[in-house]
């Protein structure tokens, strides 16, 4: 299976391969059945033979080529810089069948001893871990040794979310920037910095006062799904004065976000780090107002399963990390007892 579609593998005796790409899983499974049945008469002069053990460097190639097709750019550069800079120098003249589950704890080892952080560590088997089962798919080999190996174990981290007096002195200290829309919607709607950077104005119902969430032709979300997403009060009308001042300076972008009439593709580092010393705040990146924006709906009493929508988190598990801050939170409403104070 490639991506969602299909293909039928033929085998020449002269080592040639041949891939046709044929459309579901029945369309190929009868086309593949047509085959073998010429095969047999002897019709195509092919012969089914044992899949060639592949270097480990050749199918990190293969598998990038397929992330291509199929992840955010984002993502695939992610891998490819995992990849590159790290498991291809060490596993690159392996072929993937002698690849052993010892190997792959000395890789673990040699990486920390590089001063590797042991989550980086974990991204990288994650990365490795799906590449193999990708080569499984495409009949290389028939086990995943990853699955044998644990993960570095290490202490979380605590997400830093920000509290209401400091979401109000990074937006004070916003106003007049160019950031400033930007950063509102952030706090505001929760997207990530790669769905902020994405966005249209066609992506925005002010009738309806929804923002959906949705792929381009250059783009796609992360999970290859579409969310809408109701615009506060507030955010309606910083949007809609950020229309109407590009309007007047007549910029004509499809895209939200500018500086000076250009899209803003990158990050907005260097300019959130002018707004961060302003209001006497470090730390914060547009990530950060992704975590505030759902720890502050699970503080308010939001249910779990309503966040996960809203964050367009693959998985609830992923939700559950906030589910403490819940627990904090019912935890002090008994302060509000009218007879709590001393």
């Amino acid at each position: 299976k490639t991506g969602d579609r299909w293909c039928v593998y033929l085998t020449f005796k002269d080592g040639r391969r041949y891939r046709k790409v044929v459309g579901t899983k029945k369309e190929a499974e009868r086309v593949e059945q047509k085959l073998r049945s010429e095969m047999v008469a002897g019709k195509w002069d092919i012969y089914e033979v044992e899949v060639e053990d592949v270097l480990f460097g050749d199918l990190v190639q293969e598998y990038l080529n397929y992330t291509e097709a199929n992840n955010a750019i984002s993502t695939t550069k992610i891998k490819g810089y995992r990849f590159g800079a790290h498991m291809v120098p060490y596993f690159g003249d392996i072929t993937i069948k002698r690849i052993t589950p010892l190997m792959i704890d000395n890789y673990k080892t040699f990486r920390i001893k590089e001063g590797a952080a042991p989550n980086t560590v974990n991204h990288e088997l994650t990365n490795l871990s799906h590449m193999l089962k990708m080569a499984i798919r495409w009949g290389y080999i028939d086990k995943n040794v990853v699955s044998n190996v644990e993960k570095m174990k290490f202490p979380e981290k605590k997400r830093r979310f920000l509290r209401q007096e400091e979401i109000s002195a990074l937006l004070e200290a916003a106003k007049g920037s160019h950031v400033y829309p930007l950063l509102v919607t952030a706090v505001h709607t929760g997207l990530r910095k790669s769905e902020l950077l994405n966005l249209k104005w066609s992506d925005i119902d002010f009738e309806q006062q929804t923002v959906t969430v949705q792929a381009k032709d250059d783009w796609h979300t992360k999970n290859y799904k579409s969310r809408t997403i109701q615009l506060t009060p507030v955010l309606q009308d910083v949007l809609m004065m950020h229309r109407q001042e590009q309007r007047a300076r007549k910029f004509k972008n499809e895209y939200i976000f500018t500086y000076n009439g250009v899209r803003i593709k990158c990050d907005v580092r260097d300019s959130l780090r002018s707004v961060l010393k302003k209001a006497g705040m470090e730390g914060v990146t547009l990530h950060t107002l992704r975590h505030t924006f759902a720890s502050q709906l699970v503080m308010a009493g939001v249910p779990l399963r309503d966040v996960q929508e809203l964050m367009g988190h693959r998985s609830v598990e992923t939700t559950l990390k906030y589910a403490h801050l819940s627990a904090e939170h019912v935890k002090r409403q008994v302060l509000r007892l009218p007879f709590a104070s001393a």
